[in-house]
Formats: structure tokens, sequence, C-alpha cells
């Protein structure tokens, strides 16, 4: 009930708002599924926006640059 009217703000806005996706509770942990909710796409928007702006992924961001460069050496 506290998201809907949130998430009915980007109706025709953000194509398939309401489709649902899964999200990570812990952004610093995989995708399992004691670390999975299913959310609306809006939410997981939402919810990723604040976690880039509080620095919650740069730990997966940095992890996956340097996952990459090694691929690169090989």
């Amino acid at each position: 009930q506290k998201w809907r009217p949130f998430c009915l703000r980007f109706e025709g806005v953000v194509e398939d708002f309401n489709y649902g996706t899964l999200l990570r509770l812990d952004s610093r942990r995989e995708y399992t599924e004691e670390n999975t909710i299913f959310a609306t796409r809006i939410q997981f928007f939402a919810i990723e926006i604040a976690r880039n702006r509080e620095g919650c992924n740069d730990e997966v961001f940095s992890s996956a640059r340097e996952a990459a460069a090694e691929e690169g050496k090989s």
C-alpha cells in the first residue's frame, strides 16, 4: 500500500513500470533464495538508485571491474 502511490506516478513514463523483478535484500550478496524478494520494476529502480547514491554498490562494481580486467589478461 505504501509503494502504490509512488509507483503509479511512473505509469506511462517508465515502460513496464509495474512488471515484477527480483531484488537483492543485501546488495553486497549474490542473488540467493534467502537474499531475494519480488518487487515491481519501479521499486527496483528506486532502491538501486538510492543504493548507488549511498555507495552501497561500489564494492560490487569494483569486483566486477576487476573480474573483467582479469578476463582481459587471459
